[in-house]
């Protein structure tokens, strides 16, 4: 009995065995670490906006609303991922109407204030309940105006949950003495991110308390620290000039004006500290425990330079009577952006078209007003 057998060309792939594990990239994404660029420059941006500053003094207010889309487009447009370049489309009509609205809020509470601090508070407590709307849409209008690659950004969160996380946590805060503050950052900085898209991908986030905790004990320990032994050394220098000068400390009257200048000395390190402790650190943790579909992020900030750039931008402002803060803005995002890193598993190209809709300006300029952070 014959066997006809065919014969086998060289040159031809073999058929994987059905017993054979899929290789790895038939079950994972390639992936990529890309470095996000800042291409910004501190002298192009002074003269955008000394030029913004000049025609919102010469029109009493009103071009501010220009003056801020145009500051923003160029600072957009100096981030780059690849070979695109982020943009900001924000319309300055809609911001000029958002901020006429607010006006007409902050009006009846200017006045109050003066009639009486009762009627004051009483005001503050009527507004409270608009201040999730207020997130809400800060939050939409910013990032449907913020685009990759032609693909908008979005935030689909609802008012009761921002309730959850600004009025009622500040109230959980207040109660507790700070003790769930860290709690409500987190919840809050899950909401903000979690209800974020980009495109049809949502944001996810995996933070946990310990780290939050951590961050604000350490704060909350070097605040104490800083500020006790900088108020003790201000007396021992202050009691050995009072020495120098040949009279009797117990007796010798103490000299307020240079304790109170002291004081405020001390009390501006301790600002600073916190500033660039909390902000270096914050921003690390709640970028590198985000993710967009399958694509992580990671930021390496490091607290010493974080400190060394608030420290002598703050020195720089004041030194030049404000001149400075175009270049200091220019300084802190560019180190802030080339640290940033994507580690990219999805084609840019999969990200497609998510749902869009309009949102007035209101919501954001009031957040600007009412001092919210409602960004990450």
């Amino acid at each position: 009995m014959s066997v006809d057998v065919e014969p086998v060309d060289p040159g031809a792939e073999s058929p994987a065995s059905p017993l054979e594990p899929p290789s790895q990239s038939d079950t994972e994404p390639s992936s990529q670490t890309r470095q996000l660029r800042f291409t910004g420059d501190g002298r192009e941006y002074f003269r955008i906006w000394i030029v913004n500053v000049a025609l919102t003094l010469l029109t009493l207010g009103i071009y501010s609303a220009w003056a801020k889309v145009r500051a923003r487009r160029y600072l957009y447009g100096s981030v780059w991922l690849g070979d695109d370049a982020f943009d900001y489309t924000a319309n300055p009509v809609a911001i000029l109407r958002g901020r006429i609205l607010l006006l007409l809020v902050l009006v009846p509470v200017s006045l109050a204030q003066r009639v009486s601090i009762l009627y004051y508070y009483a005001a503050l407590l009527v507004l409270m309940p608009l201040v999730p709307w207020v997130v809400v849409r800060a939050r939409s209008f910013h990032l449907r105006n913020s685009r990759y690659r032609s693909l908008a950004f979005d935030f689909t969160g609802k008012y009761w949950d921002a309730a959850v996380w600004y009025p009622l946590s500040w109230a959980a805060s207040i109660v507790t003495l700070g003790l769930v503050r860290p709690l409500t950052v987190l919840g809050r900085d899950r909401f903000l991110v979690t209800e974020s898209s980009f495109g049809n991908r949502t944001f996810g986030f995996t933070g946990k308390p310990g780290p939050y905790y951590r961050m604000y004990i350490i704060t909350a320990v070097v605040v104490g620290v800083l500020y006790v032994g900088g108020v003790f050394f201000l007396l021992l220098v202050l009691a050995a000039r009072t020495m120098a000068s040949g009279a009797d400390p117990g007796t010798a009257a103490p000299d307020m004006g240079a304790f109170m200048i002291g004081s405020l000395a001390v009390a501006g390190i301790v600002v600073l500290f916190v500033a660039a402790y909390l902000r270096t650190r914050l921003l690390c943790y709640r970028w590198n425990s985000s993710r967009l579909g399958h694509n992580d992020f990671s930021l390496t900030l490091s607290f010493p330079t974080m400190l060394w750039l608030y420290a002598s931008n703050a020195v720089a402002i004041v030194a030049t009577f404000g001149l400075f803060i175009p270049f200091a803005r220019i300084r802190l995002l560019r180190y802030i952006v080339e640290e940033f890193r994507v580690l990219q598993r999805e084609d840019p190209d999969a990200f497609e078209v998510g749902d869009r809709q309009s949102v007035g300006a209101t919501g954001a300029e009031a957040a600007g007003e009412f001092g919210l952070e409602i960004g990450i």
